[in-house]
């Protein structure tokens, strides 16, 4: 007797299904132009700062670490030029490329994109002798699916103490290392669900670097969870939308649907549009308060100044604004550059905010310090957060005048985009703390023709080859 029973349906794929087949088919001709020239100039930055990084003690501090993980020569680490094992390497550049808290930023999603999808690429692409367009695709896809995934997420992570940095870029580090490692796709799949497990950062600083460390660790751990897939050790490959013990049910309650997907339009809309370079090296959060700031300097003298307030998310008050006394009197530079009140204060004072005021000057000026003790932060009813960082500045002066300034975005954001020119002009104050700069200038050549090279030893070599 003939079987008239019609065939099962094909099963929906699962989000991390789709997101490795995102990753492993992505080509040069699927990436709109602006996007690839968005990613070349996100990673060059990344870069510049990975290099400045590499001469403050933070910088040898996690070489030194790395180092006794194991011995390998897989791949380089920024600055120094040791070779390690890949995975030691991109714990080390990850590092680097936050530990200023200079990188970039996708506003929508409070993830920083790029510091974690370049250490991944970087190190895998190395280790397995990558073309520059394989590198480069690589590195465009893990800063695509890492805003997605955070996007779904905000300000969800952040409220829960989480760092979407940390967790999300676990999994687009993991994208990135897989294509380069020409894992299949279902090698692929088991990693991105070991990253279920493997991802991990919360939001706890004090005097700790513990922030600092996790691109760093996201891209380590990447490498380790593609190594075990590769190797066959299986994954779940409902990591986001498993009701009990997914991704998101157990990190922020919920899991997204439909059009709230991950996955959603992935391809066609492309969320690495929305990531935000830094003209100054602090939280973001605080850079509308900068620009701001920096529009009414000159209007009055500094002495005349009565109180100035500063409008801010209610939500971010914790984390750029209280406690008062040490964000006015800060007495280390990572306080310093999560304290509105300090930034603000710098801005006014010195018309600039940049790595010199916080890592090379003192902190305890006491013209700054006396703008920081008349700012106060109020809560701001008007503010559209997540979807931008707004920043006010409100100057109260002693006359009874009242000037005061609002920015709906700050500069560098696609709102009010940073320039090619003043994006190299950062890459090479940042690149010169460790190399000179005809090297630095070689290399601004060599990452925004990336496509075209042969391998990385080129330009890893560069980020190599001497003190300034």
């Amino acid at each position: 007797m003939n079987d008239t029973s019609s065939p099962a349906p094909a099963l929906t794929p699962t989000e991390s299904e789709k997101i490795a087949r995102f990753a492993l088919e992505l080509r040069l001709a699927d990436v709109p132009a602006d996007v690839l020239a968005l990613a070349k100039e996100h990673l060059l930055d990344v870069i510049g700062i990975a290099l400045a990084s590499s001469k403050f003690d933070i910088g040898a501090t996690v070489l030194s670490g790395a180092q006794e993980l194991g011995r390998g020569d897989d791949a380089t680490a920024i600055g120094s030029g040791t070779r390690l094992p890949a995975a030691s390497a991109a714990l080390v550049n990850g590092v680097l490329a936050h530990a200023l808290d200079f990188d970039d930023t996708h506003i929508g999603a409070i993830y920083h994109a790029s510091a974690q999808a370049m250490a991944a690429a970087m190190a895998a692409g190395q280790a397995n002798a990558a073309t520059g367009e394989e590198v480069l695709l690589a590195f465009v896809a893990a800063l695509e699916i890492g805003c997605r995934l955070a996007a779904v997420g905000a300000p969800d992570f952040h409220n829960r103490g989480f760092h979407p940095t940390a967790l999300c870029g676990t999994f687009a580090a993991a994208a990135a290392a897989g294509r380069l490692y020409k894992a299949d796709h279902q090698a692929l799949v088991w990693s991105l669900g070991l990253c279920g497990s493997l991802a991990s950062g919360i939001l706890i600083g004090g005097n700790s670097w513990l922030k600092r460390l996790h691109p760093g660790w996201s891209a380590h751990s990447a490498l380790a969870a593609v190594a075990l897939g590769r190797a066959g050790f299986l994954g779940p490959n409902t990591v986001f939308e498993a009701a009990k013990g997914g991704f998101y049910q157990t990190h922020i309650q919920r899991i997204p649907e439909g059009d709230q997907l991950p996955t959603a339009a992935l391809g066609d809309t492309w969320q690495t549009r929305g990531i935000a370079l830094k003209p100054y090296p602090c939280c973001h959060f605080i850079h509308a308060f900068v620009d701001a700031a920096l529009a009414l300097r000159g209007q009055f003298a500094l002495d005349d100044i009565e109180r100035i307030e500063c409008p801010l998310t209610p939500d971010l008050h914790k984390m750029v604004a209280e406690p008062r006394e040490a964000c006015i009197r800060p007495t280390i530079p990572y306080r310093a550059l999560f304290s509105v009140q300090y930034v603000v204060a710098l801005a006014l004072a010195r018309g600039r905010v940049d790595l010199a005021a916080f890592h090379d000057e003192p902190l305890d000026a006491q013209d700054v310090l006396a703008i920081a003790a008349k700012t106060w932060c109020v809560p701001d009813p008007d503010s559209d957060f997540p979807v931008r960082f707004p920043g006010e500045v409100v100057i109260h002066l002693k006359d009874g005048r009242v000037l005061r300034c609002r920015k709906a975005a700050s500069l560098g954001t696609p709102d009010v985009p940073l320039s090619s020119e003043a994006l190299q002009a950062k890459f090479m104050t940042n690149a010169t703390r460790a190399v000179d700069s005809r090297t630095a200038a070689r290399l601004i050549d060599k990452v925004m023709n990336l496509e075209t090279a042969a391998s990385l030893d080129e330009i890893m070599a560069l980020c190599a080859s001497g003190t300034a």
